[in-house]
């Protein structure tokens, strides 16, 4: 955690102190009144369902400071008090931003950024003292949290940038601008919400808007969407990556026993690693990464030897055992082109059963929705030997499966997945588990954890 006196708090967020110690420390920042500890600072936040500062009188009880309201009474324990406790909690990051000189690596795009950020980080941190964004903590709310809730001596911060609408990652670079600013890729996720890939290209490309002077921007070359942002970046140099061709290019990306082998080729010198995720899509994310590191002054073998220290990412095309069959877990978000990829990794592990691919809803595709999940199916009968398609949505998926000879199964929901295939699965099969989050496919793991395997 960072070591804030409540005075550089306050004068950070230009708040008007009420009955704090301005001596103490900031032990905390948070949202949840449930998490407050002595001395944490708790946002008051009005929500969907409920309003932060009705927990305020907790937080006292606790021991903690309020960052309220004006119109917040009566103020009975210690307070900070804010035309807006969410403006106010991004104004003292980009403040404490500003005044810690932290250089920020800004990442976001449509599929990958989360195994971008993780990659970047561990990259960093060959030189560097490095924080991240914790999880998916990638909003106005998470990132100023994971920053605050960092070592105090980081000098580098890696922030995930996530967005459902046009002008939020535009106000994220406002909290923390970017020296350095990556984008993965442009697909229909949020097509739902931004209504069309213009608008989704729009969205993403505020990342590079809000680089500092001089910032760079790290783009994929395979893409040809970041052609027209490009032209967005006047006076901001550019780095390229993919295997088509750039400053980066990924020559081979394979699977091994133990992850991921990939070779980039990079100022005419071949590097090889191993990471510990499954996927020759990574060979695009660590070529991301790479030049982000080299970017902010790594040199090739620092940034290589960062990005063999990567740890693996739970719930993330993860490979767990299940009794005498493999489970290939990836259940955090979905969309065409990473299910694609998932269903990839799938065809490429070995199996002395068949191989399943249990495939749910992907959200959010808007005016796609039924062509996303039709061409799912479609890429799932070339990968996989049965298809088991969950949720009202994925009925699409089914029928693009069966379209091309598949055999391909539609089930309602969960209960009625759990029922399927605690019947049909047999010793030997290798299953992914494939959905967007909301989804809930962690459950359907974990009772199949419960049930153990066939017997």
């Amino acid at each position: 955690m960072m070591a804030l006196t409540y005075d550089e708090v306050t004068k950070a967020s230009g708040a008007v102190a009420h009955g704090v110690d301005l001596t103490k420390t900031m032990t905390d920042l948070t949202v949840d009144s449930r998490n407050v500890k002595p001395g944490a600072l708790f946002v008051a936040l009005p929500g969907a369902h409920t309003d932060g500062h009705k927990f305020v009188p907790d937080v006292w009880a606790k021991g903690g400071v309020a960052m309220v309201e004006a119109s917040f009474q009566p103020l009975q324990g210690p307070a900070l008090v804010v035309p807006s406790p969410l403006d106010a909690m991004g104004t003292m990051t980009r403040q404490t931003v500003d005044a810690k000189g932290t250089v920020v690596v800004a990442v976001t795009g449509s599929v990958g950024k989360t195994s971008v950020k993780e990659l970047t980080a561990a990259a960093l941190g060959a030189k560097f003292a490095t924080g991240k964004s914790h999880g998916n903590y990638n909003t106005a709310i998470g990132l100023p949290m994971s920053y605050f809730r960092s070592d105090p001596d980081i000098t580098h911060f890696v922030a995930e940038m996530g967005m459902r609408a046009l002008g939020e990652i535009a106000a994220l670079t406002q909290i923390m601008p970017p020296q350095v600013a990556i984008i993965t890729n442009i697909g229909p996720n949020h097509m739902e919400t931004l209504g069309s890939m213009d608008n989704i290209q729009r969205a993403k490309g505020e990342i590079l808007l809000g680089l500092r002077p001089g910032g760079i921007a790290v783009l994929n070359y395979d893409d040809d969407r970041f052609r027209a942002l490009a032209s967005t970046i006047p006076n901001n140099q550019i780095l390229w990556y993919g295997r088509q061709g750039g400053d980066c290019v990924v020559k081979e990306a394979v699977l091994t026993p133990h992850g991921t082998l990939i070779t980039l080729e990079f100022r005419r010198n071949r590097l090889s690693l191993t990471i510990p995720y499954l996927g020759a899509h990574h060979g695009h994310n660590v070529a991301a990464a790479f030049l982000a590191a080299i970017a902010v002054g790594l040199t090739p073998e620092e940034a290589v030897r960062g990005l063999e220290s990567v740890p693996p990412t739970s719930g993330r095309l993860q490979t767990v055992p299940l009794g005498t069959l493999t489970v290939l877990a990836d259940y955090y978000n979905a969309s065409p082109l990473s299910m694609t990829m998932a269903l990839d990794v799938l065809a490429h592990q070995p199996a002395t059963g068949r191989k399943i691919a249990v495939l749910g809803d992907m959200l959010e595709l808007g005016v796609l929705e039924e062509q996303g999940h039709e061409q799912v199916g479609q890429e799932a009968a070339r990968r996989a030997d049965i298809v088991l398609a969950v949720g009202p949505r994925s009925q699409k998926i089914a029928q693009g499966a069966q379209a091309l000879g598949s055999q391909a199964v539609w089930v309602p929901d969960l209960d009625h997945a759990y029922d399927w295939l605690i019947q049909h699965l047999q010793a030997g099969d290798v299953m992914l588990l494939k959905a967007s989050h909301g989804m809930m496919f962690e459950t359907l793991h974990q009772r199949l954890e419960q049930w153990g395997g066939p017997h």
